[in-house]
């Protein structure tokens, strides 16, 4: 009987599915209903972190002691809490980070969880349907795959604008570094006008160190187009400052960019959208605190843990043949070490 239970979900779903109109199907109450046994296991592993008073994002729970993987760009503020589906909340500390594909790990004191249940991406195939999981009885969103894992060459970190507000430097991080180093400079940029170049290494802001992509974001996203920074680069092994006047992302007008207006259309996009090794992309509409949950197939196993809102009809999910690997590196209180990425044979 249970065997008969995703292919009972299947059929109801598909009847629904070509009476509504295909702008957002899947979005229906009834439908997301019909999805509750398919996330009714993976729920009970589901957690929602708080930063501060804000919820952050989704976590999930990996061992029956207490440690919890999120999303890490998202953990800002000075206590972190997480809420369990029952309602109690446990206060939560940061362990290691993984930059590259955004994941964190934090531990609470916890003795009796739930450990989610993993399986390898690679068994759900384009148009199969997958269900995000939230904290809660009902999954937060459902799709279908787009495109299987995939490894994107040339990863690369481009820092967002913060909708507008902060200020636009114009280049691309190289997420294989073991620090901040720039991969590309974009043309006719405040980072080409500056004399800034690919390779070189960005030790300080505002005579600030930073040792990371998110020390360098965190610094960068306080100042807003027209602010000087200078900026102290490596550069074939010489300390050289340079002056950069930040302006505004491409595209916005008013403050109000591509992204925002493609945000009213559907939801709103997560500020990281791009430079993940590895992703599974799919078709469900979920918010970006919704981010750093398990994204589940029909059998309620874990493909992947959602990680950006990156489109109208786009969310990247890191897959679990990814994600397993690095599990107890984060356990310690730093970030996880780089590896370079296996090449398909």
């Amino acid at each position: 009987m249970k065997r008969l239970l995703p292919l009972f979900v299947v059929l109801f779903v598909l009847a629904l599915y070509v009476e509504q109109a295909r702008s957002q199907p899947t979005r229906s109450p009834q439908i997301i209903q019909l999805f509750r046994p398919v996330v009714a296991k993976s729920a009970k592993s589901t957690v929602r972190v708080l930063a501060g008073d804000k919820e952050a994002a989704l976590g999930v729970v990996i061992s029956k002691d207490g440690w919890i993987l999120t999303k890490y760009s998202e953990l800002k503020g000075n206590k972190l809490t997480v809420k369990f589906i029952d309602g109690k909340s446990l206060d939560a500390e940061l362990f290691g980070w993984d930059v590259p594909n955004d994941l964190a790990m934090v531990k609470v004191d916890a003795a009796d969880l739930t450990p989610i249940e993993w399986t390898d991406s690679t068994i759900s195939k384009a148009g199969h349907w997958v269900a995000s999981t939230g904290a809660g009885e009902d999954a937060v969103a459902i799709g279908v795959v787009s495109v299987p894992a995939r490894e994107i060459k040339g990863a690369k970190f481009t820092p967002p604008s913060g909708g507008g507000a902060s200020g636009y430097l114009g280049l691309a991080l190289d997420l294989d570094f073991a620090g901040v180093k720039i991969q590309e400079v974009f043309k006719d940029t405040p980072a080409q006008k500056a004399g800034l170049k690919a390779d070189d290494q960005i030790l300080a802001v505002n005579k600030e160190a930073v040792a990371g992509p998110e020390e360098f974001l965190a610094i960068l996203s306080k100042n807003k187009p027209g602010d000087e920074i200078k900026l102290t680069i490596n550069r074939d092994e010489k300390e050289q400052d340079f002056k950069v006047t930040l302006g505004t992302r491409p595209g916005n007008k008013g403050g109000k960019s591509r992204a925002d207006m493609q945000n009213s259309m559907g939801s709103k996009l997560s500020d990281r959208r791009a430079g993940f090794p590895v992703i599974l992309q799919h078709d469900s509409v979920i918010k970006p605190s919704d981010c750093g949950g398990p994204l589940v197939n029909l059998d309620g196993k874990v493909l992947g843990i959602n990680i950006s809102r990156a489109g109208r009809t786009e969310t990247y999910a890191i897959p679990s043949e990814v994600v397993r690997p690095l599990l107890e590196a984060l356990k310690t209180k730093k970030e996880a070490p780089k590896e370079p990425i296996k090449k398909k044979t």
